[in-house]
Formats: C-alpha cells, sequence, structure tokens
C-alpha cells in the first residue's frame, strides 16, 4: 500500500512538472512574415486570423531579443522556448516572437526572424492588422486600439 502511495506522488509530480510547459517548439512562419510586410507596404487591414489561421484564442505578441524569464513573466509561468530563433532558452530574434494560445494552452509559437512590425501585448483572436503609414498597428475589429 506504501508503494502505491509512493508511485501516485511521483506520477502527480511528474504531471505539474509537464504542465508548466508547452511542448510546442518556435517555428519562422515565411508565409505569415511575408504578408504582414506586404500589408503594411499595400495598405489596407486584415484580421490575424486570416493570416495566421488555426486553433487559438489568443495571442502574446513579444519583440526580442527576450530572454526566458521576460517571456514567462508576460505569460505568467513557465514554458519552454526551444526552435527557430533561440538560443539557450531565450528567443534571440529582432524581430516578433507570437504566441498563440487556446484557453490557457500554448498551441503554436511563431518568430517573424527581423520582423518587428507587431506592437507587444495580449490580443484576443479577432485582432485585426491595420496598416498606417508603412506601420501596422493592432486594432479591434470596430476599429479602437487593440491589447493591454
Amino acid at each position: 500500500m506504501r508503494s502505491i502511495l509512493t508511485l501516485i506522488t511521483v506520477l502527480a509530480v511528474l504531471a505539474g512538472c509537464g504542465s508548466n510547459t508547452s511542448g510546442v517548439t518556435v517555428e519562422f512562419d515565411d508565409g505569415l512574415e511575408k504578408a504582414i510586410t506586404e500589408l503594411a507596404r499595400s495598405g489596407g487591414s486584415r484580421p490575424l486570423k486570416d493570416l495566421a489561421p488555426g486553433d487559438w484564442t489568443a495571442v502574446h505578441i513579444l519583440t526580442g531579443p527576450a530572454s526566458g524569464a521576460r517571456i514567462e513573466r508576460e505569460l505568467g509561468r513557465p514554458v519552454e522556448i526551444d526552435g527557430e530563433g533561440t538560443h539557450g532558452g531565450d528567443y534571440v530574434q529582432d524581430g516578433n516572437l507570437l504566441i498563440f494560445q487556446r484557453d490557457d494552452k500554448i498551441v503554436r509559437m511563431v518568430s517573424l526572424g527581423q520582423l518587428a512590425a507587431l506592437g507587444d501585448g495580449t490580443y484576443r483572436s479577432d485582432v485585426v492588422l491595420r496598416a498606417d503609414s508603412g506601420a501596422i498597428k493592432l486594432t479591434n475589429p470596430d476599429g479602437s486600439p487593440a491589447g493591454r
């Protein structure tokens, strides 16, 4: 009986450790980077969901470089930062890092490489990218400023 309780305790600790990290690696999305660059050049507006489809409800946008500790502070929990544009648990690119979430679970992390066109913040999935004099502003669908 004692060994069963020990086993259950160990499994609970291991399960708790696994939930602190995303299991998602940072990827470079060339298509998204090009679409944002073209939008800034040509003008107009596009919902981010059209440019980055998927099952996500919010996006955290950071401009790099960003330490793993800073990213964890922004997200409010531990997260592994690994993959394209990372080194030693840090995001080392000068451009934007987009962390897509569904509820509180990270479903995708995207590096835009050297492109830093988007403002830092947390945005809902209905956020709209609006070109303004060669820059991109993030707004709500009604045109009001989005994010925090």
